[in-house]
């Protein structure tokens, strides 16, 4: 358990399903994987959470008397979380002179929207708000960055010229997927944002009718994916089935947050769903080569 939380509250974790997704991503289209950009994507996710936890800490959001293990956790290794950011911050530096000018660009400016998510710089009624603070933009703009970062970005860096049917078809269904599996943290939330006036979805229509949103993304997922496997016959019915049972996997993770559950379920199990759809292409190729 100790192994556990250290690497999900140090964010490795988090980071590592972004670069498995993306990985994904390679598989899916049968493109050559990057390693480059494997090791960006996993640097730049590492640096950019922790330093939205210590963006939050520093804007003491954070109330003593409520703060949560897991920001007990940050707090306490602090400094050691700062060394490890420039350490990844090097490596993030390395590994761009490997990608093409299009990458560093679209990267460029997911980079902006990373930190303006949390950092407060947009006036609003005299006073200034991150985009998290916007009502019920939170999980949308998680949601868009995940997908270009997993999606979008490994097609750029091999050159892929033209978006067709295929490529927006897989990315419709990453958004639909990372929205999906953000709505627990919402609800997790719930007791911050009351606190901090930020409006989300289950604290204006509730818990309930939240997860009936997400439970309907899961099918739009299993929609496109059926159609993908029985019209166009871009997947083959391995993969179909794969994805459909792990989007299953998903809708119940999904049902079981309507109660408030340990950080862990959050962080770990629900997080670890994208290992689960990363696993899904990565066991067909695996067949396919044997």
């Amino acid at each position: 358990m100790p192994f556990i939380r250290l690497i999900v509250f140090s964010n490795f974790f988090v980071s590592l399903c972004v670069a498995a997704l993306t990985y994904r991503t390679f598989l899916y289209f049968n493109l050559t994987p990057s390693n480059a950009l494997l090791i960006l994507v996993f640097s730049a996710t590492y640096i950019i959470y922790n330093f939205q936890r210590l963006v939050r800490m520093n804007q003491k959001e954070i109330d003593e008397a409520n703060i949560g293990f897991r920001m007990k956790w940050v707090y306490n290794n602090k400094h050691p979380i700062i060394f490890t950011i420039v350490l990844a911050a090097i490596i993030l530096v390395v590994s761009l002179s490997y990608l093409n000018i299009k990458t560093i660009i679209v990267l460029a400016i997911m980079g902006v929207f990373s930190v303006v998510y949390v950092v407060r710089i947009i006036p609003y009624h005299q006073k200034w708000l991150a985009f998290r603070d916007i009502p019920f933009l939170k999980i949308f703009v998680i949601a868009f960055v995940w997908t270009l970062v997993t999606g979008l970005l490994p097609l750029i860096s091999k050159d892929v010229s033209q978006i067709n049917l295929q490529h927006i078809l897989f990315l419709t269904k990453q958004f639909l997927f990372v929205v999906a599996i953000t709505i627990p943290f919402d609800i997790r939330d719930m007791k911050y944002d009351v606190e901090k006036g930020i409006k989300t979805f289950p604290l204006v229509v509730g818990v309930r009718i939240t997860l009936v949103l997400g439970v309907l993304l899961l099918l739009g997922f299993v929609a496109i994916s059926s159609y993908e496997f029985l019209i166009l016959h871009t997947i083959n019915i391995k993969l179909w089935i794969a994805e459909i049972i792990a989007i299953l996997v998903v809708m119940l993770l999904l049902l079981l947050s309507k109660k408030q559950q340990p950080e862990l379920f959050y962080s770990f199990i629900i997080e670890g769903t994208s290992l689960l759809l990363a696993i899904t292409v990565i066991a067909n190729v695996v067949k396919q080569s044997v």
